[in-house]
């Protein structure tokens, strides 16, 4: 044999691996990740001497939701509604917490930062009817009829079903609403040339609870340009290459979306080439 391709993606529904990496990866976190994405692979590549590289860089997708299992069907409402046209809130306290519209990683990090996993405490995701008329209809009406997003005639009734302070959030909505006809979010920055004008007052309005889930491992093994693994002295393990989510330091701390086929192909074909 004149090599081996190791591409066995990456670990995020290994609930055990992934906590003693990120402690914030506890088990009531659920991942986008089919149940094979473990870390057996990797561990055994590190006995043969692989260098690992950025194991604790867990990336999590912030557009999901705790209220089902997976990837889910409530993202094209996350991203393309709620976050663009509308806002998220913490339930305690009624307010906006980030910038909707900032990247994965920074999202997320926000909302790790209100969430508590052991009382169900998540962020709501809302937006109103001219939002919601956006959306593909079956983007709506699935997740609906599912019942993980729901609609509501009034902010009042919002604020009852998820506990939040009604008050408060009738006056993050004013405030919001006043950015939007601004053009300048004044608390976080959100580009608000992207919604378009529209605000956060036509009933009905629809909400959803929000939380990030591990979606792609940033770490993994080390490889060069010609997807040779490398070893402590950075040196190439003889025969042994590695391609995908199983390498690390490919993309840094945040992946940006769609690039991780392009890296698997890539690598793919240059060990394949390689390998001969």
């Amino acid at each position: 044999m004149r090599g081996w391709l190791l591409a066995s993606g990456g670990f995020c529904s290994d609930k055990f691996f992934r906590k003693l990496q990120d402690p914030r990866a506890v088990p009531e976190f659920d991942t986008t990740n089919h149940p094979g994405a473990t870390a057996g692979a990797l561990i055994s590549a590190f006995k043969v001497g692989a260098l690992p590289v950025q194991i604790g860089w867990i990336q999590y997708i912030p557009y999901k939701c705790p209220d089902e299992k997976g990837n889910g069907i409530t993202s094209k409402f996350a991203a393309q509604a709620s976050f663009r046209y509308g806002f998220s809130v913490d339930p305690k306290t009624g307010k906006r917490y980030m910038n909707e519209l900032a990247d994965r990683k920074i999202r997320a990090d926000a909302m790790f930062k209100i969430i508590d996993a052991k009382a169900n405490s998540y962020p709501i995701n809302l937006c109103d009817s001219v939002a919601a008329a956006k959306l593909v209809q079956s983007d709506l009406e699935n997740p609906m009829k599912s019942g993980v997003i729901k609609k509501f005639d009034t902010l009042d009734e919002l604020a009852k079903e998820y506990k939040i302070p009604a008050e408060k959030l009738k006056k993050t909505a004013e405030r919001y609403n006043g950015f939007v006809k601004s053009g300048v979010d004044e608390d976080f920055g959100k580009p608000m040339k992207l919604t378009d004008g529209i605000t956060v007052a036509t009933a009905p309005f629809y909400a959803m609870r929000g939380a990030p889930k591990l979606h792609h491992t940033m770490g993994g093994v080390k490889i060069n340009t010609k997807a040779q693994v490398l070893d402590i002295n950075d040196e190439p393990i003889p025969g042994f290459y590695a391609a995908g989510e199983i390498t690390g330091g490919t993309h840094g701390a945040s992946r940006l979306g769609s690039c991780a086929i392009l890296d698997c192909l890539t690598f793919g074909m240059i060990a394949g080439e390689n390998i001969g």
